[in-house]
């Protein structure tokens, strides 16, 4: 009866046991779980804080170095209708203009003028931009229209000064991947609205090709956890792959880094993102291996992209579980040894 008695007990503390391993199991578990999420989201948080500063810093160097240049057009631009006031269109050749352009150190030289309800080029440097229209480009128009119309230009776009405005980085409309600055005078003395403008590649490569991009492949070859990351034009990227990059600042779909780890619910979790102002995420495998998207929100309708590599995770998880498992097996088997060598001393 009393090895009965200890039989029984020991089975009840051995269940007991069990149970409260199971339990330590589950929780552990939960907890360990927890402790990497909270990792991971301490490193998504500090890359998205990295990036915001360099792209904060990097845009203060590029306006720095675009109102230099605003400025310096602007004396140009002066200087140019100074020169060729006096002078109708059609007095003015082309070889005119292109020695004017090579004295003020401007890239090229075009003259606008009312035609109709328009404006448009009537004699430039450059043969191809002969003849270009102008009223279906928006707030640039209306800045054009403002100028010619000897009132201050309103538009939120670009900078403006008396008898003056520039537009934002651009590309021209007749050449592709080729950016510039545009700037317009217009004083009333002539006819004809002057239109110098230079290639803008160094704000371009300050604010588009460096800065946040470097940075972005930096944390993405030191950190094991990060997969890639990208900055995107919200509304640009949404319009998919017919869209056309104008003003890069806006148009440009991926601003910095790289999202090539594409999945079905980009278009979906961006909208999300952009529509409700809150962070989206969206597990996925690509190529066998597992991985989390985390889609943050950023000022001026952009969105922070951010790859996780869960794998590590899962194998994290794998060997802290079998871990616990053998520590808590050897422990129940240890106690278990301990009781029955107990139990025998009380039948003897």
């Amino acid at each position: 009866m009393i090895l009965n008695n200890t039989n029984k007990i020991v089975i009840k503390i051995g269940l007991a046991v069990a149970a409260i391993a199971i339990l330590s199991f589950v929780i552990g578990t939960m907890l360990i779980r927890s402790q990497i999420e909270t990792y991971q989201e301490e490193q998504t948080e500090s890359a998205t804080r990295t990036v915001q500063t360099v792209m904060e810093s990097t845009q203060k160097a590029a306006d720095t170095i675009e109102h230099m240049i605003e400025m310096r057009l602007y004396t140009a631009s002066k200087g140019i209708m100074t020169e060729l006031r006096g002078d109708d269109v059609e007095d003015i050749s082309q070889e005119d203009l292109v020695e004017v352009a090579q004295s003020w150190d401007v890239q090229e030289i075009s003259l606008w003028e009312r035609v109709e309800d328009d404006i448009v080029i009537t004699q430039s440097t450059d043969d191809t931009q002969l003849g270009l229209p102008s009223k279906d480009w928006g707030y640039w128009y209306n800045a054009f229209d403002q100028l010619m119309s000897e009132e201050p230009v309103t538009v939120d776009e670009g900078f403006a000064l008396d008898n003056f405005w520039v537009g934002p980085i651009s590309r021209a409309e007749l050449f592709d991947h080729i950016y510039y600055k545009f700037a317009y005078y217009y004083d009333g003395t002539t006819d004809y609205m002057v239109n110098a403008y230079i290639e803008d590649e160094a704000v371009y490569n300050v604010t588009f090709d460096s800065g946040p991009s470097e940075i972005i492949s930096q944390i993405e070859m030191n950190n094991d956890v990060i997969e890639e990351i990208a900055v995107i034009n919200g509304p640009a990227w949404l319009e998919g792959d017919h869209h056309e990059v104008i003003e890069p600042s806006t148009d440009i779909p991926v601003l910095y880094g790289h999202m090539t780890m594409g999945i079905g619910e980009d278009e979906q979790m961006i909208e999300a993102v952009l529509r409700d102002d809150e962070a989206q995420t969206k597990d996925f495998i690509f190529e066998e291996e597992q991985y989390r998207k985390i889609y943050k929100p950023l000022e001026q309708e952009r969105v922070m992209v951010t790859v996780m590599n869960l794998d590590s995770e899962e194998q994290l998880m794998s060997q802290l579980t079998w871990l616990f498992l053998a520590t808590v097996s050897l422990g129940v088997i240890f106690m278990l040894i301990v009781m029955r060598s107990v139990a025998r001393k009380v039948d003897s």
